[in-house]
């Protein structure tokens, strides 16, 4: 049966002396290659689970702070949605202004001299035109391209008789009798293009033909009417694309933000930024008569007032988020640095101690050395 070696107590000494550097050499070595002086619970209880216990905090703190950015994202994406709708409201109202404008002009073509209602027509048309007209005359009327409607004028007619038929030729012209000028005046609404061909010189031009009026180019009511519906049909597509990840706060989806680990939340309230949602009432429009126009004037004004009121709503959410996120980071930051007093270790003071242990080691072994060095003088007795 195999029995215990025996050593002297010098080498004994000697032999733990430098177990216990050995041992203290391995917790050096791995507190300086983790940067860790607890690696485990065997290292220290409290510190290692208290440790564990804040960076587990700071690790969801670290996720919420994640939906917090992308949450801020999803409000930018708003606004930026916001910003192009402003455009496209204003354009809109610029449109609808211009429409305005141009309702309100009359383009008119008038006799070129003086004459008088009490007059026949054919007396009338020989004072104004300055010509010795036939009992039986006659000028053609026709607006905007279409059909011409033949006027006809003769001894036996009154003045209104003739304005009465220029005025029945085109709902968009109309004949007066200025009584300032004592001139007859044929007008055309805006926009309107009229055409008067006659067999003599009247109104102010040569027998043959002239056009007066608006072309229609730019200024007719009907195509700004056609450009303003354009615009609506451009915000019904763009607030569809302010988006992010599924989430759009113009298009009628509320944002839910969870801010702690205790699931409070911060509710962002969305919108329908849409050509209705903003005020117009409708993406169509009919500016037959200009209280209609002024209807959409004062829609635009509306929903500039709308998104600007959504604009600030929206600012202050992202205010508050911003600084949420700002404060978590921050927590973060001080639980991350409160384990890290717990269980870092100090790399000035473990490399120190391994320069002091190898020396120590070194010894240990040297004198481990001279010990044994006794028990061979003894051994030489015996030869």
């Amino acid at each position: 049966m195999a029995t215990d070696i025996n050593l002297s107590a010098s080498i004994r000494t000697n032999l733990l002396s430098l177990q216990q550097t050995n041992a203290l050499f391995e917790r050096t070595s791995e507190r300086l290659s983790t940067g860790l002086k607890v690696n485990s619970a065997l290292d220290g209880t409290s510190a290692f689970f208290t440790a564990r216990s804040l960076n587990n905090r700071a690790g969801d703190l670290a996720e919420l702070k994640d939906g917090m950015g992308q949450a801020i994202q999803t409000l930018k994406a708003a606004d930026k949605g916001i910003e192009a709708l402003t455009q496209l409201v204003s354009q809109a109202k610029t449109i609808a202004e211009q429409a305005k404008e141009a309702s309100a002009q009359v383009s008119k073509i008038e006799s070129t001299v003086a004459a008088s209602t009490t007059n026949t027509a054919a007396t009338l048309m020989s004072a104004a035109f300055g010509s010795a007209l036939s009992l039986t005359n006659t000028f053609i009327i026709a607006v905007n391209g279409a059909g011409t409607t033949t006027i006809l004028f003769s001894a036996t007619n009154t003045i209104q008789s003739v304005m009465d038929q220029i005025t029945a030729a085109d709902t968009a012209i109309t004949a007066t009798y200025n009584t300032t000028t004592d001139k007859i005046e044929i007008a055309g609404t805006a926009g309107t293009e009229v055409t008067i061909s006659a067999t003599s010189a009247n109104f102010g031009v040569a027998a043959g033909t002239t056009v007066f009026g608006s072309t229609g180019s730019g200024s007719s009511v009907t195509d700004l009417e056609a450009d303003f519906e354009k615009v609506m049909t451009e915000m019904n597509k763009i607030y569809q694309d302010a988006g992010y990840k599924g989430i759009n706060l113009i298009n009628g989806n509320d944002l839910t933000v969870t801010t702690n680990e205790n699931s409070t939340t911060q509710v962002i309230s969305s919108a329908t930024l849409n050509v209705t949602g903003v005020g117009f009432t409708a993406a169509t429009v009919t500016w037959s008569t200009a209280s209609n126009i002024d209807t959409s004037i004062t829609e635009a004004g509306t929903a500039l007032a709308t998104l600007r009121t959504t604009a600030s709503g929206f600012s202050a959410d992202l205010g508050l988020l911003n600084t949420r996120e700002d404060f978590t980071g921050e927590i973060i930051e001080t639980l991350e640095a409160g384990a890290g007093l717990l269980v870092n270790a100090s790399l000035e003071e473990e490399s120190a101690n391994l320069l002091a242990l190898q020396t120590r080691q070194s010894l240990g072994t040297s004198a481990l050395t001279f010990a044994n060095q006794v028990q061979n003088s003894v051994l030489q007795l015996f030869r």
